[in-house]
């Protein structure tokens, strides 16, 4: 075949690539069979405009494009009544720079947004939102992932843009949260019912659910449990089915269009997700729009790309293309069935292999059927045929080869070169979470920009290796990654990605020494990437080289000076090297810097206010840094922190059931969850608590394992409790929590003897010991030897005036002495110091039984039982109040014989069961 060059034809201000002579004709196809010939009118008196960009969506796996797709009757009925094309190209697998060009209308050449993270909208772009609100209508964004946040640019235009995922929660950890459709569609419809009748809008509404990793809500977890993925989209249809008929919609019949930002490889080409490769499977995406009183049921064949929505959708509403676009152009013809006019070049592109690894830049043209990219190993593919891209027709097609080359060539220079990039800055932890993505870049660009660039279809085997082995980290199992990721090592020794997790997986099973040595390989590297000095600080800093530590420190910050983490990690080092004012000073400077930043807040508040007994101050930062980002793990951990310090023992239990609302594998979150509930006699739930966080630190605390030995103990699991504690005494013969839990477990196993040895041992070593103090009380209680217990409680209160369980002692003491108005009291004392301590009401209540209130007494049970439901001994009490002196008739006769049922039922062995199964007997005929 004869292969005409192509030449560069500028029309209007926009660059457009025409083709010579007959060329058309042999390259390209653009109709769709199922276009129909001639004219046809196209109404354009809509008024509003809805967008609904969707995820990570592949075209194939829906409905409206594939019978045998998976269900999506939202997305069927949309096409059905509206036009849907069957060959819409992304401009990269990535979603803020596809977002961008569905946006602006531009491809990444020109608007320079290249990768998530890495990348911002600037301000000089020109969004459609601007457009629309210059027109005068409401402008709204509901988006539902981190990587489409205010920060990066896409809020221009937008009176509203809701980036707010406090309804959400992360997939996994070290991943970016987002939100489920359901909840960013209900934000959404909750803004245009406060609209006005007679306001047109524009809204956009981004729905990230077919995102990995997959987990789709009941029912589509169970219909969809063999393909998750399906799952996601089919719970997806549902939501944007619902939003399509919300009232305003359905009443004001605005233009509706289903935009898909890229697809998802799910294993073709050996990639398991996006962004690597420029395979059709993720550069073919969704497109259908809805037109008021246009076509119906039309297919549109020809090759379109997302940078064709703006001008389409502009011309729809009657407004001019601002001179701004330069790459897209208006689909209207094709809708009205005007004549084809010649195709034109689609570019799409992936440069996150080089911002990740060093490897080589993709970049992709399509015209018509026939698609090439450009890469070390470039290739050729007839879409037509062969759609699944697997037979390169590069050696068979010289000449187009070579066209389409020189026209990609053009369109680069004709950009600038084609590395355009607008830069952002971000903190540690949002690129952290980014980079466990493999969106962020890692190394300062030495590597990519010194070393031979690998292709990256031959090296994607070594990122899915990565990629698993991030999950295994993930997972805990760290010798699994190590071996995967020295697998990886092996082939692409200077791959930086992997020498950090590989350092990272080390260090986590304490192979301090090799860990430090992948480190500094990376360092050899690229010695200008801040990242890496911090890393090898943190290794040195847990070795307990201090020094060190803050050496390396410096030297990122030199590198630097603005790092956050840098500047956090510097400050927790120079607490532990107690230069605490050291520390308070530099994060005063950060503060002043940034006064909003909640890492900075919540470090300051721990270091520089609760540090030093200003508890209130740092409740307060704490409460604001957490608002300003919930998903911060250690705000809610402090804060929770400081409220038990301040006794508020309830806020301190929301604050972290907060916490681990949005970092469910948070386990210092678990382990201060379980260790307040088992302080405050918590139910089966204290145990799940403090397991998690045993199951997930990276190394166990034996305060989680002693709480959760006492809470054992306390439920007369004596035999587990001592062994957990025999478990701690190993490795910790010194521990005291340790030591004083076991010696409770042998005094609730009527070993008294032992017990006081027990803690009469641990005071000789700490004197000061508030528990033992108060257990050694428990212990004389128990003998009856009233005065040596209220000596003892009197000896723990003066270390501890407020602690509950020695306010308590001190009352049993003073109730076996006849003393029982002092015994109140104390036993409201340690109700004023926490509220929900349940053995100091519970014998509240039986000194009001004994002094004739048994209104109050019954009130006092029945908060025990609120708290503790299988607390026994509160049912009993009940039993008797009701059937004693609350007794008034069958209401109460009905009150006793069901507490003495419940009795019986969590205690059948007790004393007192037989008497009170014949009482609930006689009960049960006089009531009936």
């Amino acid at each position: 075949m004869n292969h005409r060059r192509w030449v560069k034809v500028v029309v209007g201000g926009a660059m457009l690539f025409a083709a010579l002579a007959l060329t058309v004709a042999l390259l390209l196809d653009w109709r769709g069979q199922e276009a129909p010939a001639g004219p046809r009118s196209v109404p354009t008196n809509a008024d509003s405009l809805v967008l609904i960009t969707v995820d990570t969506t592949r075209a194939d796996r829906l409905e409206p494009y594939d019978a045998g797709a998976v269900p999506t009757p939202s997305l069927l009925a949309l096409a059905r009544n509206g036009i849907l094309f069957e060959q819409a190209q992304a401009t990269a697998p990535i979603t803020l720079v596809a977002h961008t060009s569905i946006l602006t209308g531009d491809f990444p050449l020109r608007h320079g947004v290249r990768n998530n993270g890495t990348h911002y909208v600037a301000d000089e772009a020109v969004t459609l939102a601007e457009v629309l609100r210059d027109r005068g209508l409401r402008t709204a964004a509901f988006v539902s992932a981190a990587v489409l946040e205010t920060r990066y640019g896409l809020d221009q235009g937008f009176e509203v843009y809701d980036d707010d995922l406090s309804t959400g929660t992360e997939r996994r950890p070290r991943v970016v949260p987002d939100r489920p459709a359901q909840a960013t569609i209900d934000a959404a419809t909750a803004w245009l019912d406060q609209l006005e009748d007679d306001e047109d809008y524009f809204l956009w509404v981004h729905l990230y659910d077919p995102h990995a990793s997959y987990s789709p809500p009941p029912p589509y977890r169970d219909t969809y449990r063999d393909n998750l993925y399906d799952g996601e989209i089919a719970y997806m249809d549902d939501q944007i089915g619902r939003l399509l008929r919300q009232p305003r919609i359905a009443k004001d019949q605005p233009l509706i269009a289903v935009v898909g930002d890229h697809g998802e490889s799910l294993g073709e080409h050996g990639e398991q997700t996006h962004a690597i490769l420029a395979y059709q499977s993720t550069m073919r995406i969704p497109f259908i729009l809805r037109v008021p009183g246009g076509p119906t049921g039309l297919r549109v064949g020809a090759p379109v790309s997302q940078v064709d929505f703006m001008p389409t959708v502009l011309e729809l509403l009657g407004e001019r293309v601002p001179a701004s676009v330069h790459d897209g152009r208006s689909l209207l013809p094709l809708l009205q069935g005007a004549p084809t006019p010649p195709s034109r070049p689609l570019y799409g592109e992936t440069y996150l292999p080089y911002y990740t690894y060093g490897w080589a830049k993709l970049r992709s043209i399509r015209l018509g059927n026939w698609k090439y990219i450009e890469s070390p190993n470039p290739e050729l593919f007839d879409l037509r045929r062969d759609p699944r891209e697997v037979s390169n027709q590069l050696d068979n097609e010289p000449g187009l080869t070579h066209d389409l080359a020189t026209m990609l060539s053009d369109m680069l220079q004709q950009s600038g070169g084609g590395d355009l990039e607008a830069a952002i800055q971000l903190d540690e932890e949002s690129a952290e979470k980014l980079r466990s993505l493999g969106y962020l870049a890692v190394g300062s660009g030495a590597v990519a920009a010194q070393s031979e660039r690998a292709d990256p279809k031959e090296m994607i085997v070594h990122h899915v290796g990565l990629e698993r082995a991030r999950q295994l980290v993930q997972d805990g199992l760290y010798d699994a990654a190590i071996r995967e990721l020295r697998t990886v090592l092996r082939h692409d020794p200077a791959n930086l990605a992997a020498l950090i997790e590989i350092s990272g997986a080390l260090e986590q099973t304490g192979q301090l020494d090799e860990a430090v040595e992948a480190a500094k390989r990376a360092l050899e590297h690229d010695p200008g990437y801040p990242r890496l000095h911090l890393i090898l600080a943190g290794i040195e800093s847990r070795r307990g080289r201090l020094p060190e530590a803050l050496t390396l420190i410096d030297v990122a910050l030199g590198l630097d000076p603005k790092h956050r983490e840098g500047r956090v990690q510097k400050a927790l080092v120079l607490r532990r090297s107690q230069r605490t004012d050291e520390a308070v000073a530099l994060l005063q400077q950060a503060l002043v810097e940034e006064p909003d930043d909640p890492q900075f807040n919540v470090h300051y508040a721990r270091i520089a206010e609760a540090g030093r007994g200003r508890l209130a101050e740092a409740e307060q930062r704490l409460q604001k840094a957490v608002r300003d980002d919930p998903f911060l793990g250690l705000g809610w951990l402090a804060l929770g922190q400081v409220q038990e310090e301040l006794a508020k023992y309830d806020e301190a239990e929301r604050s972290y059931r907060s916490g681990l609302d949005k970092r469910p594998d948070g386990a210092e979150l678990h382990g201060h969850l379980g260790m307040l509930l088992a302080r405050r006699g918590g139910g089966p739930e204290t145990e799940v608590h403090l397991k998690e966080a045993i199951r997930l630190m990276r190394e166990p605390r034996p305060d989680h394992a002693v709480a959760l030995g006492a809470w054992m103990a306390e439920q007369g699991r004596f035999r587990e409790a001592e062994a957990i504690y025999e478990r701690v005494l190993a490795d910790n013969p010194r521990h005291a929590g340790a030591r004083n839990n076991r010696a409770i477990a042998l005094y609730r196993t009527g070993r008294l003897d032992e017990a006081e040895s027990e803690f009469l041992a641990l005071l000789e070593d700490h004197p000061s010991h508030p528990d033992a103090l108060n257990n050694l009380a428990a212990i004389a209680i128990d003998q009856e030897q009233y005065l040596r217990a209220l000596d003892r409680a009197r000896n723990a209160l003066s270390q501890y005036p407020d602690m509950p369980e020695a306010l308590n002692n001190a009352g049993l003491a003073l109730t076996g002495l006849d003393r029982t108005a002092e015994a109140l009291e104390r036993f409201r004392e340690a109700l004023a110091a926490d509220s929900r301590y349940w053995p100091a009401r519970f014998n509240l209540g039986r000194i009001l039984t004994s002094r004739g209130n048994p209104q109050a007494a019954a009130a006092a049970f029945e908060e025990v039982i609120a708290e503790m439901p299988w607390h026994a001994e509160s049912h009993l009490a009940l039993g008797d109040l009701y059937r004693g002196p609350l007794s008034t008739g069958s209401d109460s006769r009905e009150k006793a014989q069901a507490h003495y049922n419940a009795f019986l039922r969590r205690a059948p062995t007790h004393p007192r069961a037989a008497e009170v199964r014949a009482l609930a007997t006689e009960l049960a005929l006089g009531n009936g």
